[in-house]
């Protein structure tokens, strides 16, 4: 019955920390779709009427860690970005850890109001 008290106790935490991290309560929005080329945006939208801003980067990764991968983006500016374990990670339309991430990738990285990244797109590019 403890193990169990505790599962539960784990998992409402767990919940709260990713709604928390996502900086809006019931997940990150989709990435918005950006046409052209393209190295950084920050757009100013409302999420449930709270006005935040979303801050977008596209680059290849050049160091990927548990907390942090950096990106090279198109431009030249080199960018390091936070990563959490709520980091929603696509790789090949599949869900993956962040581990999964590695140098050479191509990514694109939402984050809310300069917090960690909510969402990373990632792709192996020739």
């Amino acid at each position: 019955m403890r193990r169990l008290a505790v599962i539960i106790a784990a998992l409402s935490l767990l919940a709260c920390t990713s709604g928390a991290a996502a900086g809006v309560r019931g997940g990150p929005p989709p990435f918005p779709e950006l046409s052209g080329s393209w190295s950084h945006a920050e757009i100013n939208v409302k999420i449930k009427g709270v006005p935040h801003t979303l801050i977008l980067d596209n680059g290849r990764i050049i160091q990927a860690s548990a907390q942090q991968i950096t990106l090279r983006e198109p431009d030249g500016s080199v960018v390091p970005v936070s990563v959490a374990p709520s980091t929603i990670v696509v790789l090949r339309k599949r869900t993956v850890f962040t581990s999964a991430l590695r140098r050479g990738m191509h990514a694109q990285t939402m984050r809310i109001d300069d917090g960690a990244a909510v969402r990373v797109r990632a792709s192996v590019r020739p």
